[in-house]
């Protein structure tokens, strides 16, 4: 039977690039340690039928690999194709596979892991009584005598894809033997002290299971993987390289306190001047209107295009909402950033199913006609993520004709504020009116939310927007 090493590393290929797929899942294999120095791959016969490959399209990737110093190849009798792995080598190639994720890519990597082992320690402890654990228990106890780097990799992984198995899924497992090829050995780059923890975090959700504690058993096994996701988190976050105009540093928290709040004026400032061109475009089309009718507003794309091109990186869109009481109708006049920045486009949204009244940003009764911006929201008819949305109603005659508004991706916030965050001191975020986390320079706040249970050394209301940055944040809430 293979290994769970070899079912990583050699699983079916799925995508029509086989060829390059081939190399990438192999090179990474190796880079990070699924396949370790002197192992030997199988023949080439056997392997291009595992991955579902020509022997002619795996040859071409074994001689990439070969030329680029990851494999070699021996004659004879006990020949064949072997792992050469520089550990200097490795540790850079894990550096460089952190440095490609986004950390929007490893809080997501960090809720899917800590879900499924959660829902895998909650399914073993339900049916403790029917499978065995001594397997698992035996497979906690391993990390605490690795030795190595990839020893203690190897001894986490196994614990994690035997955990999944003891639930009983085989989705499960598969899932987090995927997971565990994707970031398994990017947990480990930064190991010291880790062991330790890691191999008490092991014995403590097997002793859940075995004594048929399901609720502890999750909680246990979510908080074991949230940790060490969140040293990584930190790490990926510590490799940003400063500004070329970088805040002064530690020793001076006031300005750096100054330099935030400077930041913040400066972003509504350039929000608010956004939102009045969009304004000016409505009124000039509406007063030219012969019939009030919304396609009657020509001007309102391109002036949203122009405020776009060059717009700081964390605005997403901008653009009109109509009130449907005025133009007897909804309707958007909407342009957004695609992944090219000096293109913005025009955004088409079938409103058949969304009824924009009722949206964070729509202003209501109570609201004045100034700007305002929403809480943090899923934009699910729009970007598909985590934005803000500062919005000002537009009136004609006393009556309103709907909205002009500018989206600000919160993923854009964490990038714009960091500079400054990262010079202050730890557990340090910026929150908006609903305590929802919007930057922050640690990990165990990304993507999370403050509650009366933290307790906060200093709380400063930020000018001109609804958030306050927040420094001295406790990491543990209080019982």
């Amino acid at each position: 039977m293979a290994s769970w090493r070899e079912q990583l590393a050699f699983a079916p290929l799925e995508t029509l690039e086989r060829g390059e797929e081939i190399g990438r899942r192999l090179r990474h294999a190796i880079e990070l340690g699924v396949l370790e120095d002197g192992a030997q791959l199988p023949s080439e016969s056997d392997l291009a039928a595992r991955m579902c490959v020509s022997t002619l399209t795996l040859r071409t990737a074994l001689a990439e690999l070969r030329h680029l110093g990851l494999l070699e190849t021996r004659r004879g009798k006990g020949g064949g194709s072997f792992v050469r792995a520089n550990i200097g080598d490795i540790a850079k190639a894990q550096l460089d596979a952190l440095a490609a994720y986004s950390l929007e890519d490893l809080l997501d990597i960090r809720e899917y892991r800590a879900f499924l082992a959660g829902s895998a320690a909650t399914a073993a402890a339900r049916r403790s009584q029917q499978v065995p654990i001594g397997r698992l228990a035996s497979m906690a106890a391993r990390i605490e005598t690795a030795g190595t780097p990839s020893e203690m990799t190897r001894a986490d992984s196994r614990f994690h894809i035997e955990l999944a198995a003891t639930s009983g899924s085989g989705l499960f497992t598969r899932q987090e033997m995927a997971m565990q090829a994707e970031v398994g050995a990017l947990v480990w780059i930064d190991n010291s002290g880790q062991r330790c923890t890691a191999g008490k975090a092991h014995t403590l959700i097997v002793d859940a299971i075995r004594s048929g504690d399901a609720i502890r058993a999750r909680a246990l096994a979510e908080d074991h993987v949230r940790r060490d996701m969140n040293g990584l988190i930190d790490l990926r976050m510590s490799m940003e390289p400063p500004p070329p105009e970088s805040p002064p540093g530690n020793d001076d928290i006031d300005r750096l306190i100054a330099a935030v709040e400077l930041f913040a004026v400066n972003l509504e400032g350039n929000v608010a001047a956004s939102i009045k061109t969009v304004e000016e475009a409505v009124q000039a089309d509406l007063d030219r209107a012969k019939n009030g009718k919304l396609d009657e507003l020509t001007n309102v794309y391109e002036a949203a295009r122009r405020n776009l091109t060059g717009a700081i990186p964390a605005v997403y869109g901008m653009g009109f909402a109509a009130d449907p009481s005025y133009f007897g109708e909804m309707g958007f006049l909407w342009c957004y950033i695609t992944s090219d920045p000096e293109s913005p486009q025009r955004m088409d949204l079938d409103l058949k199913f969304y009824d924009y009244s009722t949206a964070p940003w729509w202003p209501g009764n109570d609201v004045d006609d100034e700007a305002h911006a929403s809480y943090a929201y899923v934009d699910a008819f729009g970007a598909n993520e985590y934005v803000v949305t500062f919005s000002k109603r537009i009136m004609k005659k006393g009556r309103m004709a709907g909205v002009a508004a500018v989206d600000i991706l919160v993923r854009g916030l964490q990038a714009a504020f960091d500079p400054f965050l990262r010079s202050l001191p730890s557990n340090t975020c910026i929150v908006d009116q609903n305590e929802v986390v919007i930057a922050t320079n640690t990990a165990s706040l990304v993507g999370g939310m403050l509650s009366q249970s933290h307790q906060i050394e200093q709380r400063i209301a930020l000018p001109s927007v609804p958030w306050n940055l927040c420094i001295g944040v406790s990491t543990e809430t209080r019982d």
